[in-house]
């Protein structure tokens, strides 16, 4: 745990609104947390996804896998993105 959520978790208040703040917080951190945890697994399959096509650019063998990974890395990055939601992301950019 970093120092911030030390840091927040620690801090004390006589008041109950300001501790529910408190608590909320951390708990958002956390998720936050967890999520880009899974983003980053996300990304470093995709990095070390070896890529379908030769040098000429023709698909070699490894097309097949390359879009089952592929898709299911996609897949799993939206639903995490919430993309399937209204975000800042999908109001200022057109879904495709």
């Amino acid at each position: 745990m970093t120092d911030m959520l030390q840091k927040l978790q620690s801090a004390t208040t006589n008041d109950p609104a300001v501790a529910e703040l408190l608590r909320e917080a951390v708990q958002e951190i956390r998720e936050l947390r967890k999520q880009r945890d899974a983003l980053e697994e996300i990304m470093i399959v995709l990095s070390r996804t070896e890529l379908p096509w030769d040098e000429d650019g023709n698909p070699t063998e490894a097309l097949p896998h390359f879009k089952e990974r592929y898709l299911n890395a996609v897949h799993e990055a939206a639903g995490l993105l919430g993309l399937e939601l209204r975000s800042t992301i999908t109001r200022t950019e057109p879904r495709t």
